[in-house]
């Protein structure tokens, strides 16, 4: 669900010749463009930067160095080549990178939709592993988390200035000796320019060529340069415009795509959100109907002819049984009950951001030569989501007694359901703010220790967030099962139905803020250089020691704290903090050099232990090889473990109520049917009848942080790489196995899980899961009835997934012109979830969603290039390979109550971007298209999570054909 990917690398095979500067030195090379990015494969190129730059600490490792190899598979996405396929945001570029590229990324287009961190929050997850197990730095330090609402705990991309950004490098492994907790699926290095010698001003523009989603960016960047530093400004404007519903047909309400016997589409009848089946996650609202509250079959509609049939003028009583042809289906439902208001819902939500970056570079003559290294961030995002809901009150009363408003009775006399639209906006303010110093010297004074050097790092960030939102509130909304007050509109006047009158709005409405602020602080101190000459070469050696402080408050406002938000759960502060202290150690031995099949042997070993102040202590390792064969074949591979500590919210969740049915969340309902031995047995052990069925009043369910239960995930990884280098050819072919598999992964579970969790153990009734809920025994007035379910973070079981990156790049230099072309695919061969520690044993809650929706088997990218001149010319395709989600979903149905077949694969697709480049003494000019073909994403059926027709939780652009241009000029 990212726009088109940038595949921009200049040439992971060597992955750290652009690598990461965790302590820049004090004179560095000011900008790597793409031009001139090291193919980290090309021995020459690496000496010549070596020379330039000295010894650096490249990402993955804590050692100063010269030479350029690594054990570990990196990735170099580059700016410069970034902005070739119009991408501009550090969200666009890394997660349309090959390891990132057709799973769930979450990003601006999850307005309308509960997630972490909150509405428009963008973040990258690697390996499908998830946002939370994927570490992203800044310059090899670690930024702190931004968002709003509770669950706040990955970086978000959005407080990054696009113009201050040189280069993104992708460690593709876990690299939790080195960087501490999180480091699971990988680490994102975003590594920022040190200079600048000219003062530039940037503007760029991405219009698509239908309306909406048009995007802008204006940034300006100076330089202030001195005999011994140097100051680096750069501040930069995003405006990002929202994409609504209605500007896409694929994103409007489209049809549940449900094929009959004979091929066709079958049309979709009118349904209530109280038959559970609602739209089937389309995007229309139903609405414009009043529902018999005890009869959901018995309904008024608008009456095509005007001639009224009950309490409501211009409606009449439309029953299941009574359906006229010419108003049946598709056309009905879309016509007659169609809001047309929910097309201006977001698909993309608006965005507008602020940003001011700022580094310093500076040497002194103390302590035999000390740098000073400092570092300022600050950004403003705001972000809006429009959308709409239904508001459906009970209201009227019954024969029986049941609660009434005689004001609306009107003669009816029964318990009415009414049924309109409401508007559900979202505004989001997160104002960021980091700094960091770092001083670093050499122990030179000291003979024995004269080629060490020593580093302390001193950061704090803050995010500081506000979340408005327009809400009902129960004591206003007339809803019987809410308030005894009657309501101050009149729900069976058409108007209100209908949504021509929306004067009632401000009379049961609220604007309600809720605040989260989140503070971290982080001291690290360390210290390397070599340990023992070795007859091929150096050992080197760093060790050093971290601690961490970390908190989050977040208050919702005092009426979701009170449950006084109609249609919504209560929702308590999440205040919680944690500390840890950490050291740790890496060390590099070569063990040969010039020898026959060994032109370079070394080996790297490194660990770190770490004690939380809530989760205890605990310790990790990793073993990494390096073996140059010949000049044109390396071997690498690295193996070892990672934990990720639990997040704050997985933590101190404030707790939040709801309720489920007893049949959504029971599997004793209906046992004796069930082919699981372990849940019959013990469904029946506590005398549940085999062929029970749950009904009556609902559970409440509680969800809510795990508190100190919880324990680190750890996890095992490896990789086994090949590097292609021949030397008849300009030519470097990659070839990286990897592999990682998560223990006691921390998750929160959904009520039936847990449940399921409980009776399918073979340690029925003494396993954590049963201790989460309960249940009625046989002589209760709702016998067997669950009443109660902790749907809290728990430690589930493990996820597992391996497969293959493969990476090529070829330049050459014609007669006509420089050429490069390079690609990067990834396949992945196994992605496999497990809850329960029984899954093995009785195949339940055993899940791969590998080949499934959001989950592509394959996923590539390339981009060819030619330089000539003062031009570049350079395409770009992304391809996303065919998934297919029937495993989880069935595709044959029953659908408006006949046979169907419903479409649970989305076909792969390639996405096409092109673009030119000229560059002047001073002005550069770039203009291109993006998805060229105009190529529109695949359509599922409904029962599927999606967005009008199409996938939510795959990587497809939804813009369509989009133009761009950038201008830069150099002053």
């Amino acid at each position: 669900m990212t726009h088109s990917p940038n595949r921009c690398l200049a040439g992971l095979l060597a992955s750290s010749a652009m690598a990461c500067i965790i302590v820049p030195a004090a004179h560095t090379q000011e900008d790597l463009q793409d031009e001139t990015a090291i193919d980290l494969l090309d021995e020459d190129a690496a000496e010549e930067e070596a020379a330039v730059q000295d010894k650096i600490v490249v990402t993955g490792s804590l050692l100063r160095r010269t030479e350029f190899t690594s054990a570990s598979p990196i990735q170099v996405l580059t700016a410069e080549v970034a902005t070739l396929e119009g991408l501009i945001s550090a969200a666009d570029i890394l997660q349309g990178s090959s390891i990132a590229a057709g799973s769930t990324q979450l990003n601006n287009q999850f307005g309308g939709f509960v997630i972490n961190g909150g509405t428009g929050i963008n973040t990258v997850s690697l390996r499908g592993l998830g946002d939370q197990r994927t570490l992203v730095l800044l310059n090899g330090r670690r930024p702190g988390p931004a968002g709003v609402r509770g669950a706040v705990g990955a970086f978000d991309l959005n407080v990054i200035p696009d113009s201050a950004v040189t280069r993104y490098e992708i460690l593709k492994d876990g690299a939790s000796t080195i960087y501490g907790s999180d480091a699971v699926g990988g680490v994102v290095n975003i590594i920022t320019r040190t200079a600048v010698d000219q003062p530039e001003l940037t503007v760029r523009a991405n219009v698509p060529f239908e309306s909406g989603g048009e995007s802008l960016a204006i940034d300006g960047a100076f330089g202030l340069n001195f005999d011994r530093g140097n100051i680096a400004i750069s501040g930069q404007y995003t405006l990002r415009e929202d994409l609504s519903i209605g500007d896409r047909d694929y994103l409007a309400c489209g049809p549940d795509l449900i094929k009959g016997v004979g091929g066709g589409l079958i049309d979709r009848e009118d349904r209530s959100i109280n038959a559970g089946t609602s739209n089937d996650n389309c995007d229309n609202i139903y609405a414009n109907t009043f529902i018999e509250g005890f009869n959901f079959a018995n309904r008024y509609i608008p009456s095509p002819d005007g001639v009224s049939e009950g309490p409501i003028p211009g409606y009449r009583l439309r029953t299941n049984a009574s359906y006229a042809t010419s108003e049946d289906g598709q056309a009905f439902f879309e016509d007659d009950l169609y809001d047309p208001r929910v097309n201006s819902a977001d698909a993309r939500n608006r965005q507008e951001i602020w940003s001011l970056f700022a580094t310093s570079d500076f040497a002194f003559d103390v302590l035999g030569g000390v740098n000073w290294l400092g570092e300022f961030l600050y950004t403003q995002r705001k972000s809006e989501s429009e959308g709409w809901r239904q508001f459906f009150p009970y209201i009227g009363g019954d024969d029986t007694g049941a609660p009434y408003s005689t004001e609306y009775e009107n003669g009816f006399g029964f318990l009415a359901v009414p049924i309109t639209a409401f508007p559900s906006n979202r505004d989001v303010t997160v104002d960021y703010l980091s700094i960091a110093s770092t001083l670093e010297g050499s122990f030179g004074q000291i003979e024995a220790l004269k080629d060490w050097v020593w580093t302390f790092d001193l950061s704090h960030t803050k995010s500081d967030g506000e979340e408005t939102i327009n809400a009902i509130l129960s004591d206003r909304s007339g809803d019987w099962f809410e308030t005894d007050n009657a309501p101050t509109y009149d729900p069976a006047d058409p108007a209100w139905l209908d949504g021509s009158d929306t004067s009632w709005y401000d009379q049961v409405q609220s604007i309600e803020t809720g605040t989260t602020v989140y503070e971290q602080t982080i001291a690290q101190a360390r210290v390397s250089g070599p340990v023992y000459e070795l007859p091929a070469g150096e050992i080197l050696a760093a060790i050093g020691m971290e601690g961490r402080k970390y908190s989050i408050d977040d208050q919702p406002s005092e009426n979701s704290v009170n449950a006084n938000i109609w249609g919504s759960s209560a929702a308590l502060p999440t205040v919680g903090e944690e500390d840890v202290f950490e050291v740790f150690g890496e060390v590099e031995i070569p063990l040969l050099k010039g020898a026959p099949s060994a032109e370079e042997l070394s080996l790297n070993l490194s660990a770190r232990a770490f004690n939380y102040a809530t989760y205890g202590t605990g310790d990790v390792w990793k073993i990494q090889g390096n073996w140059q064969v010949t000049p044109e074949v390396r071997f690498r591979a690295t193996k070892g473990t990672t934990f990720r500590a639990p997040a704050l919210f997985e933590t101190f969740l404030g707790a939040t109520t709801g309720f489920q049915s007893q049949l959504a969340i029971d599997p004793c309902a209906n046992w004796g049917e069930s082919s699981n031995q372990n849940l019959r047995t013990n469904c029946a052990s506590i005398g549940i009848p085999e062929d029970y069925s749950p009904i009556g009043s609902s559970a409440t369910i509680f969800s809510e942080g795990g508190g100190s239960d919880l324990t680190p995930e750890t996890a095992e990884s490896e990789t086994l790489g090949v590097i292609f280098t021949p030397s008849f050819i300009n030519l470097s072919l990659a070839i990286d196995y990897f592999n990682i598999e998560v223990e006691d992964q921390i998750a929160q579970l959904d009520a039936a899980t847990v449940v399921s969790g409980c009776y399918i153990a073979d340690n029925f009734p003494d396993n954590s899961f049963c201790d989460l809920l309960e249940r009625n025994d046989a002589n209760a007035t709702e016998p067997f009835a669950i009443t109660s379910v902790r749907d809290i973070y728990v430690n589930v079981n493990s996820q597992k997934t391996d497969g293959v990156d493969i990476t090529l790049r070829y330049d050459q230099e014609f007669e006509f012109g420089d050429v490069i072309f390079e690609g990067q695919a990834t396949y992945t061969d196994t992605d496999i979830i497990q809850l329960f520690d029984t899954a093995e044993e009785t195949g339940f809650d055993v899940n791969d969603f590998n080949g499934t929706i959001g989950d592509p088997e394959w996923v590539w990218n390339s981009r060819l290039s030619l330089d000539r001149g003062d031009f570049r010319y350079s395409w770009f395709m992304d391809y996303i390979g065919v998934t297919d989600s029937s495993v989880f979903a069935d595709s044959e149905i029953t659908y408006q109550g006949v046979s169907g077949i419903a479409d649970r694969k989305a076909e792969e697709v390639v996405y096409h971007d092109a673009s030119v480049r000229w560059t002047g003494d001073s002005l550069q000019i770039t203009v291109g298209v993006e998805n060229i073909f105009d190529e529109a994403p695949p359509t599922i059926s409904s029962g599927l999570q999606r967005r009008g027709t199409v996938p939510l939780s795959a990587g497809y652009p939804l813009r369509g054909r989009t133009g761009f241009v950038q201008l830069t000029k150099v002053f």
